[in-house]
C-alpha cells in the first residue's frame, strides 16, 4: 500500500511540474520572439536607409537635360510624347533641384494647372531608354 500511495506522489508531482513547463517555455519563447524582431526590425531599417542612400546617390549623378535638348515626338494640345535618353530622370523625385525630363517638358510647354506634377502620365527608370508621354491638360491624365 505504501508503494502505491508512493508512486501516486510521485506521479502527482511529475504532473505537477510538467504542467508548468510549457508556461517557462511560452514566456521565453515571447521574449525571445520580441528581441528577434527588434533585431529584425533594426536590421531591415538599416538595409531601407542604406538602399535609399544608394538611389539618392545614383538619382543624383542624372545626365542634365534642357527644354532645347528635348527630342519631341508627337506634340498636340493635350499631350507631348517625349523620347527619354538612358541616365536621365523621367520625374525629380523629392528633391526638386535635380534635373529631370518633367522639368525640361514643363519648361517648354507648361500645362493648364500650370504644376509640373500634374504633367506625368508615366514614368520610365532612369536607366531605361524610350517615350513618354506628358499630360498638357488636365482631361488628358
Amino acid at each position: 500500500m505504501r508503494l502505491s500511495w508512493s508512486l501516486s506522489a510521485l506521479a502527482i508531482t511529475a504532473a505537477s511540474v510538467s504542467a508548468f513547463a510549457p508556461v517557462q517555455n511560452q514566456v521565453v519563447t515571447r521574449a525571445s520572439l520580441a528581441l528577434n524582431q527588434a533585431v529584425a526590425s533594426a536590421d531591415v531599417k538599416a538595409k531601407q536607409d542604406a538602399t535609399l542612400e544608394s538611389m539618392k546617390a545614383k538619382d543624383a549623378g542624372a545626365s542634365a537635360i534642357s527644354k532645347d535638348d528635348l527630342d519631341v515626338v508627337f506634340e498636340d494640345e493635350h499631350i507631348v510624347v517625349v523620347s527619354k535618353p538612358s541616365g536621365v530622370l523621367t520625374i525629380p523625385g523629392k528633391d526638386d533641384s535635380l534635373p529631370s525630363l518633367n522639368k525640361a517638358v514643363f519648361e517648354r510647354f507648361g500645362n493648364e494647372s500650370d504644376r509640373m506634377d500634374k504633367m506625368v502620365v508615366h514614368r520610365l527608370g532612369m536607366d531605361t531608354s524610350g517615350l513618354v508621354v506628358f499630360a498638357r491638360t488636365d482631361a488628358a491624365l
